[in-house]
């Protein structure tokens, strides 16, 4: 490279060598040489050798061809500078923009929920944070989260509640029951939404409830105080029907109402409030009870089961099993 260097020099180098001597010229360290091969030839050069004028038009020759030859690197390296400080004023234009918009807003709360459960045999009252009240029969368990009255009045629920909802036109309470919704604006009402039910039923005592498909959420029915309305899980189809709604309301008072109930419903409903396991023989399937009881002893429930259906319970270690009594169906049949 030392030649080609001296040729430019001397004003002497191809195009394609000064070409060559461009690109070699990029690296920092190759430029630093440059200079040294320049010392070493000016050295070496005779003092008359300078054409007249001397060195000084010697050295303006030389930044003539220096100029001419190197003028497009140059230019190269003054935008490679501008755009590198154009890039460095807008990243950190940007990152100002960021932490001044990151910095004026609030930390988001990470959302942490309020789990309340009552246990088989129990029936508990709860307090909400909007002032509402919800009671839970045994077996059940509602949840909420903690921007619950802030931002929203949602509540999950599993099992059975009465609800006794304070009014908030802005923020209506949902009632979150997988596969329907119940929203509320201010008012009591009960929900049944046990996992081993067929339906999710909603009685309505007084006020406004809509039911919302939460998959559109849209509003699929809007209750009118006094009615029951069933929502089949399977086909998604309801049952409206007016009713006594207090049928359907007094287990918060601990008074439970079987109105026309298969055993298997019945039998469900004692293992929730009694905490205890039922089996039921095949015979025993198509029998249904009307009859209400009021904290009464579950042997005492037994027994009336006993007196007005031909069955007989028997407790065998931790369940009990009911099963058809064959004197007791004879004495039916005879009749």
């Amino acid at each position: 490279m030392q030649t080609i260097a001296n040729k430019y020099f001397e004003g002497h180098a191809t195009d394609v060598e000064l070409k060559k001597l461009l690109e070699w010229l990029k690296k920092r360290e190759n430029r630093d040489v440059f200079n040294k091969y320049r010392f070493d030839w000016e050295k070496g050069l005779e003092s008359d050798w300078f054409p007249c004028g001397g060195e000084e038009s010697w050295n303006r020759l030389q930044a003539q061809l220096w100029e001419k030859s190197f003028g497009k690197w140059q230019n190269t390296i003054k935008m490679y500078h501008f755009f590198r400080y154009v890039a460095i004023f807008l990243f950190v234009l940007a990152m100002g923009s960021l932490v001044l918009y990151f910095s004026d807003r609030p930390a988001k709360i990470p959302d942490t929920y309020t789990k309340v459960i009552a246990e088989n045999g129990q029936i508990s009252k709860v307090s909400l944070p909007d002032g509402s009240f919800v009671w839970l029969n045994s077996g059940s368990e509602i949840s909420y989260n903690n921007l619950f009255s802030s931002e929203n009045r949602k509540v999950s629920l599993t099992g059975e509640a009465y609800f006794d909802v304070a009014a908030n036109e802005n923020i209506p309470l949902v009632v979150d029951c997988e596969e329907l919704q119940v929203k509320v604006f201010g008012t009591t009402f009960n929900v049944n939404a046990y996992n081993w039910e067929e339906d999710i039923e909603v009685v309505l005592e007084k006020g406004k409830v809509e039911l919302v498909n939460p998959v559109v959420n849209s509003t699929i029915y809007k209750i009118k105080p006094g009615e029951r309305v069933r929502f089949d899980k399977e086909d998604k189809k309801l049952a409206v029907a007016d009713v006594n709604t207090y049928r359907y309301t007094s287990w918060k008072n601990g008074i439970i109402n079987f109105y026309d109930l298969s055993i298997e419903e019945v039998v469900r409903r004692l293992e929730t409030r009694y905490n205890q396991k039922f089996e039921l023989e095949r015979g025993v399937k198509y029998l249904r009870y009307t009859f209400t009881i009021k904290n009464e002893p579950l042997h005492e429930i037994l027994r009336l089961m006993e007196r007005i259906t031909p069955v007989d319970a028997e407790q065998k270690d931790n369940v009990i099993v009911i099963r058809i009594d064959k004197d007791k169906m004879k004495n039916v049949e005879g009749k």
